[in-house]
């Protein structure tokens, strides 16, 4: 897959009133198939900056956004606005089922790039756990 796409992602998170900000440029590969768009890249260890995995972004033609993450912490969190998923999030110390309300998915993407705001919120036994919302802004390298 050719990553010949710059990827700006900005992740937000809200807990009991504290936000904490994720923000990250990396190479990724964008493409277009069928209907649906998808969105992949590199994301690196923490721990052991030696190791990636790869996390996808698609979007299907109905604005449906499944966000696939792979690594020690894999998920696959389904964001289609207005429902509520429950998801498997796989930590090292095992696993949990979260669920997943979407408020808001708002797609501006073409051929070229362009850019995706989920507005989400996550939470553990019917528990509010977070607030969150995650923007990806794509456009061609040069």
């Amino acid at each position: 897959m050719e990553e010949n796409y710059i990827l700006s992602v900005c992740g937000k998170q809200i807990v009991n009133g504290s936000e904490d900000r994720i923000e990250l440029e990396t190479a990724a590969a964008y493409v277009i198939e069928n209907g649906c768009r998808s969105i992949s890249y590199k994301e690196y260890d923490a721990e052991d900056p030696s190791k990636h995995y790869r996390t996808t972004v698609r979007i299907d033609e109905n604005g449906t956004v499944t966000v696939m993450k792979g690594g020690s912490e894999n998920h696959n969190l389904i964001l289609e606005k207005g429902k509520r998923h429950k998801c498997e999030y796989n930590t090292p110390y095992g696993s949990l089922t979260l669920g997943v309300y979407t408020e808001s998915v708002e797609t501006d993407l073409s051929e070229n790039g362009g850019e995706l705001c989920v507005k989400y919120s996550i939470d553990f036994e019917s528990e509010l756990a977070s607030n969150n919302e995650l923007t990806l802004k794509i456009k061609e390298a040069k």
